[in-house]
Parts: structure tokens; sequence; C-alpha cells
């Protein structure tokens, strides 16, 4: 009896232990479609830089943080580009305004950008990200 319940046991293990081999991973990066194409160009904090199209903020053409504490929403086609400083449990985003002025927000650091690379779809959380410069709205997208 007793070897029947060790047997059973190391059934277990291992079938625990080889399930829990892909747990957090996903096979595909689903991306978001955004109502506009956005260009932009993303360098993460490893001074990595990628070109994507329909490039969003958790989805939506805006970027959404706090303004003091109002929170408030920047269209894409208000910014010229966005630099990003890790603070604690938030990312200070200093916008820079495509008419020359620029404020600085709280962003929530676990939010996504979203966009797609001549090499694949793009998934990253804001506090990875260093600068996005975005390079306007190339068409409409169709549905």
């Amino acid at each position: 009896m007793k070897k029947g319940w060790y047997f059973g046991l190391v059934i277990l293990i291992c079938l625990l232990a080889f399930g829990m081999g892909n747990m957090g991973e996903r096979d595909v990066i689903d991306i978001p479609e955004p109502e506009k194409n956005y260009a932009a160009t993303l360098v993460d904090q490893s001074d990595i830089s990628m070109d994507l199209e329909k490039f969003s903020f958790e989805g939506q053409t805006y970027f959404i943080g706090k303004l003091g504490r109002a929170e408030i929403s920047i269209d894409f086609d208000k910014i010229d580009s966005v630099l990003f400083i890790l603070q604690d449990d938030q990312v200070k985003a200093k916008v820079n305004l495509k008419d020359g002025k620029a404020l600085e927000i709280l962003v929530d650091k676990g939010k996504n950008c979203y966009g797609i690379s001549s090499f694949g779809n793009v998934r990253i959380e804001v506090q990875d990200i260093k600068k996005i410069t975005l390079h306007g709205c190339e068409k409409a997208i169709s549905n």
C-alpha cells in the first residue's frame, strides 16, 4: 500500500513539474486594434530601438495619467515624444507636445504599450520604456 502511495506522489510531482514549464508564456502576442494607425519609434530601458505601427497605449490612441490629483488623457495627435522615468510604483512621463509645451504626468508602471514591428508583435510595460517618439497617424484602420 505504501509503495502505491509513493508511486502516485512521484507521478503527481512529475505531472505538475512538466505541466508548469510554459506558465506565464504565450505563443502569440495579441495586439489590440487601435482606431487609428500610429507609427512610433520606441526605445526600451536597454537602449533597444524599434519602429512600430498600430502603436497604442492599452489599446487606445492616447496616454492616460495623473497631473496632480486630476486624471488626464493626451491624444497621440498632440504628442511629439514621451520620456519615461521609473519612480516607485509609478512612472513619471515627460510629455513633449507638438506645440512646444511639455508636461509631466504619472503613469501606472504596469500599463502596456503595443505595436507591430517588421519582425513581430510587441507588448511592453511602461516601466520598461525609455522613450517614445510618435510619427503621426499613417491611415485609418478599417475593420
